[in-house]
Protein backbone atom coordinates (compact mmCIF):
# COMPACT_ATOMS: atom_id res chain seq x y z
CA UNK A 1 0.00 0.00 0.00
CA UNK A 2 2.78 2.56 0.77
CA UNK A 3 4.32 1.86 -2.56
CA UNK A 4 0.83 2.81 -4.21
CA UNK A 5 0.70 6.28 -2.81
CA UNK A 6 3.65 8.05 -4.74
CA UNK A 7 1.79 6.56 -7.89
CA UNK A 8 -1.02 7.97 -7.12
CA UNK A 9 0.25 11.47 -5.82
CA UNK A 10 1.86 11.57 -9.13
CA UNK A 11 -1.01 10.60 -11.55
CA UNK A 12 -3.63 12.84 -9.99
CA UNK A 13 -1.23 15.48 -9.93
CA UNK A 14 -0.60 15.29 -13.34
CA UNK A 15 -4.75 15.46 -13.88
CA UNK A 16 -5.44 18.38 -12.21
CA UNK A 17 -2.27 20.18 -14.53
CA UNK A 18 -4.45 19.13 -17.19
CA UNK A 19 -7.53 19.88 -16.50
CA UNK A 20 -6.35 23.40 -15.32
CA UNK A 21 -5.19 23.58 -18.82
CA UNK A 22 -8.13 21.96 -20.31
CA UNK A 23 -10.06 24.52 -19.25
CA UNK A 24 -8.15 27.97 -19.77
CA UNK A 25 -7.97 26.33 -23.76
CA UNK A 26 -11.21 24.99 -24.29
CA UNK A 27 -13.36 27.76 -22.11
CA UNK A 28 -11.38 30.93 -23.23
CA UNK A 29 -12.10 33.99 -20.82
CA UNK A 30 -13.55 31.92 -17.72
CA UNK A 31 -10.76 32.31 -15.46
CA UNK A 32 -10.44 35.85 -16.08
CA UNK A 33 -14.54 36.27 -15.19
CA UNK A 34 -14.63 38.88 -11.74
CA UNK A 35 -16.23 35.70 -9.64
CA UNK A 36 -13.11 33.13 -10.52
CA UNK A 37 -9.79 35.09 -10.77
CA UNK A 38 -7.84 33.43 -8.05
CA UNK A 39 -4.65 35.92 -8.27
CA UNK A 40 -4.83 39.20 -6.17
CA UNK A 41 -3.61 41.34 -9.01
CA UNK A 42 -6.19 40.63 -11.85
CA UNK A 43 -3.84 41.25 -14.66
CA UNK A 44 -1.80 38.19 -13.58
CA UNK A 45 -4.79 35.96 -14.17
CA UNK A 46 -3.14 34.58 -17.15
CA UNK A 47 0.37 33.96 -15.16
CA UNK A 48 2.11 29.74 -15.04
CA UNK A 49 2.35 30.77 -11.03
CA UNK A 50 -1.52 31.11 -11.00
CA UNK A 51 -2.34 28.35 -12.97
CA UNK A 52 0.04 25.96 -10.74
CA UNK A 53 -1.51 27.62 -7.42
CA UNK A 54 -5.21 26.55 -8.94
CA UNK A 55 -4.04 23.01 -9.90
CA UNK A 56 -2.49 22.87 -6.30
CA UNK A 57 -5.46 23.84 -5.31
CA UNK A 58 -7.50 21.19 -7.05
CA UNK A 59 -5.06 18.51 -5.82
CA UNK A 60 -5.13 19.27 -2.22
CA UNK A 61 -9.50 18.91 -2.71
CA UNK A 62 -8.69 15.65 -4.71
CA UNK A 63 -6.64 14.06 -1.90
CA UNK A 64 -9.44 14.95 0.43
CA UNK A 65 -11.12 11.97 -1.23
CA UNK A 66 -7.88 10.34 -2.10
CA UNK A 67 -6.77 9.84 1.88
CA UNK A 68 -10.34 9.41 2.53
CA UNK A 69 -10.02 6.22 0.63
CA UNK A 70 -6.88 4.89 2.21
CA UNK A 71 -8.07 5.54 5.73
CA UNK A 72 -10.52 3.37 4.91
CA UNK A 73 -8.78 0.62 3.61
CA UNK A 74 -6.64 0.96 6.20
CA UNK A 75 -9.44 0.29 9.26
CA UNK A 76 -11.13 -2.02 7.58
CA UNK A 77 -7.37 -3.80 6.23
CA UNK A 78 -7.94 -4.30 3.28
CA UNK A 79 -5.71 -3.12 0.53
CA UNK A 80 -6.97 0.17 -1.74
CA UNK A 81 -7.58 -1.32 -5.50
CA UNK A 82 -4.59 0.19 -7.83
CA UNK A 83 -6.91 2.48 -9.67
CA UNK A 84 -9.64 3.24 -7.00
CA UNK A 85 -8.16 6.82 -6.24
CA UNK A 86 -7.16 7.31 -9.56
CA UNK A 87 -10.91 6.82 -10.77
CA UNK A 88 -12.38 8.89 -8.09
CA UNK A 89 -10.19 11.87 -9.00
CA UNK A 90 -10.65 11.21 -12.16
CA UNK A 91 -14.71 11.54 -11.22
CA UNK A 92 -14.03 14.74 -9.29
CA UNK A 93 -12.05 16.03 -11.57
CA UNK A 94 -14.88 15.61 -14.36
CA UNK A 95 -17.50 17.38 -11.82
CA UNK A 96 -15.69 20.51 -11.56
CA UNK A 97 -14.86 20.19 -15.12
CA UNK A 98 -18.98 20.33 -16.07
CA UNK A 99 -19.45 22.85 -13.53
CA UNK A 100 -16.67 24.78 -15.57
CA UNK A 101 -18.34 24.62 -18.98
CA UNK A 102 -22.15 25.16 -17.06
CA UNK A 103 -20.71 28.38 -15.90
CA UNK A 104 -19.17 29.11 -18.91
CA UNK A 105 -22.51 28.53 -21.05
CA UNK A 106 -24.64 30.39 -18.97
CA UNK A 107 -21.89 33.63 -18.74
CA UNK A 108 -24.01 37.06 -19.56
Amino acid sequence: MLRQIPRDLGITAMMCILERMLERISLPGLHRMPGRITAADPTRADDLTTLLGEALALFALVWVFGMSLYAIGYLSRRPVRPHAVTLVAGAVLLLIYVSSVVEFITQR
